[in-house]
């Protein structure tokens, strides 16, 4: 099966927000709902002191077009897994505020989709899962009639690049989703089979030693005051990753190879086509559209506290009712580009000479803190296309602009706006002032235009 995606090159006119406003209907997203029905529109915010997410400008251009179908948008982001700076619905919201995501900007209420602690969740089936037999989706998203999913499209430590799979597959997970999906929670390799070792915590005299005993969220680590100072209930443990912190002093330590860019590590961005299958199911094929901003592309997610060089030039945006293909629409147009200057593709560090053009971009550059195996961008791809979520075949097709008018302020579609500020200049009556100007200027094109010493 080949699947149709439709895309604008990085070039203006039009701008981004347009071009993804004008997709939506290219692509015939806005085919996804009927005339008052719930739509949920999936972003990702980005994590605190991070500046490289997706414009709340561009969210706001996808809720009018919503809105002007018939559509009742809400915008929606779910709490991660580990607790920063979105780890509950209170956090999340102040930190979706503070780069820019409120009601007021988006034109639209800003939801929490899996509620104030990330408990709030829809367990779904996975038909024909690679690794995943169910998943646990974001209940809002889940009881939402139509879903449409805007990514920024860029690079990601653990799945090597963060696209619409990775929106869908952890984005739209509750918290125990996102735990189940970084296989956490699974009996060979994540913290069932973690082993314990009490005897190793030295107390009060860690330098962590306040933080190992608080940073728990279900309380089944607790210290005490006598030896052994450690103690872990295995049966209420959450799989949060929290335990990551008791990693360097073995009191809790990974079973051999389960770190170290072995299954956990490999499989990790497999999981999040299992997941991002089971959600697209849940909510309905044909009910869920996809936009790929493929703008300032870093080369980590926007969900690290900080954003580095883009590591590739804008590349535009792309739109499909496909999420796979969009995806892979996006990374052959990555590695078709040449690298910006500079950035990480260029380091010693990276093999495969990622800052080539022809050569691939997101597999080299990946920097993971616990492997240094490299991973494949392909993964999450083949295992979408196993788990028949999509295909990695598609027909690339440039999209027309728009009349520009279509996309103005709707009051200034049948007027300009000139007719809307006459009552106002009557009453007011301003007048041109030319005596503010020098009668000739005090300084000559010519040393304007010279480079300052």
């Amino acid at each position: 099966m080949t699947s149709k995606v439709y895309y604008f090159g990085p070039r203006a006119p039009p701008s981004d927000i347009v071009k993804g406003q004008r997709l939506f209907e290219v692509a015939g997203l806005n085919e996804c709902f009927s005339k008052g029905d719930s739509v949920a529109i999936k972003i990702h915010c980005g994590e605190r002191n991070n500046t490289g997410y997706m414009r709340p400008s561009f969210i706001a251009g996808i809720v009018e077009m919503v809105k002007e179908y018939g559509g009742d948008p809400f915008v929606c982001d779910t709490t991660t897994c580990y607790l920063v700076s979105r780890g509950t619905g209170l956090d999340l919201v102040k930190t979706a505020a503070r780069n820019g995501f409120t009601p007021q900007t988006l034109g639209c209420p800003f939801v929490v989709a899996d509620g104030e602690y990330g408990l709030d969740e829809v367990r779904v089936p996975v038909n024909g899962g690679v690794i995943l037999k169910h998943a646990y989706m974001a209940e809002a998203i889940a009881n939402a009639d139509a879903l449409i999913v805007l990514t920024h499209f860029k690079g990601h430590p653990e799945g090597v690049y963060g696209g619409t799979l990775k929106n869908l597959g952890i984005g739209c997970s509750s918290k125990q989703g996102k735990s189940m999906v970084h296989l956490f929670q699974h009996p060979r390799w994540g913290y069932p089979a973690h082993m314990f070792h009490p005897e190793k915590c030295v107390g009060e005299e860690c330098p962590v030693y306040k933080k190992c005993g608080e940073n728990c969220p279900s309380g089944s680590f607790t210290l005490v005051e006598e030896k052994p100072y450690a103690r872990w209930d295995h049966s209420t443990c959450i799989g949060c990753y929290e335990c990551r912190l008791r990693f360097p002093c073995g009191v809790i330590v990974p079973p051999e190879g389960a770190w170290e860019g072995s299954m956990m590590d490999m499989f990790f961005p497999a999981v999040i086509a299992d997941a991002a299958k089971g959600y697209v199911e849940q909510v309905g094929r044909d009910k869920v559209g996809f936009i790929n901003y493929a703008v300032d592309i870093s080369p980590a997610c926007d969900c690290v506290p900080h954003s580095d060089a883009w590591i590739l030039p804008n590349l535009g945006v792309f739109a499909s009712k496909d999420p796979v293909s969009v995806d892979k629409a996006c990374l052959d147009a990555a590695d078709q580009s040449q690298a910006v200057f500079g950035s990480r593709a260029y380091d010693e560090d990276c093999p495969g000479e990622p800052w080539k053009a022809g050569n691939e971009k997101f597999t080299n550059i990946r920097k993971h803190p616990h492997s240094k195996r490299p991973i494949s961008q392909w993964t999450t791809i083949n295992a979408a296309v196993k788990n028949v979520l999509g295909s990695a075949k598609y027909e690339l097709i440039e999209a027309e602009p728009g009349p520009p008018e279509r996309y103005l302020q709707p009051r200034y579609r049948d007027h300009p706006p000139g007719y809307f500020t006459r009552k106002a200049f009557a009453l007011r009556k301003p007048t041109v002032d030319p005596g503010c100007y020098l009668e000739n200027p005090r300084v000559t094109i010519e040393e304007l235009q010279r480079r300052p010493e």
